[in-house]
């Protein structure tokens, strides 16, 4: 997943991201959604980065803010999804579960 991050070690929300399905296809068959009630949340989660050219060892727990509808959160992914439409998810968000610091329930919805 390649990501453009705002921040240097102050927190930041990730702007846009680009993913690519593990089958490697990035276009992939809209999927259905349950009739479950949905929720607007926001998930606090430490995401991978890398430092570019020269730099002295340092690593630092960066937390990272996505906001979305919740998906399905299991052992392995919390997933969001950026829009629904029409008994289906858009622009799937899969972040692993071990990664997540917290979620935040920004309101109770259903259609």
């Amino acid at each position: 997943m390649d990501t453009l991050r705002t921040d240097r070690g102050n927190g930041g929300v990730v702007l846009t991201a680009l993913a690519t399905r593990t089958d490697g296809d990035r276009l992939g068959a809209p999927r259905t959604t349950g009739e479950e009630k949905e929720k607007l949340v926001e998930i606090a989660w430490v995401d991978s980065y890398t430092d570019g050219g020269w730099a002295e060892y340092s690593p630092e727990t960066v937390e990272t803010k996505t906001y979305g509808i919740l998906v399905e959160k299991t052992k392995e992914w919390t997933t969001l999804a950026m829009t629904k439409e029409k008994g289906y998810w858009g622009n799937l968000w899969y972040i692993p579960t071990k990664s997540v610091l917290r979620i935040r329930v920004i309101e109770d919805f259903s259609e």
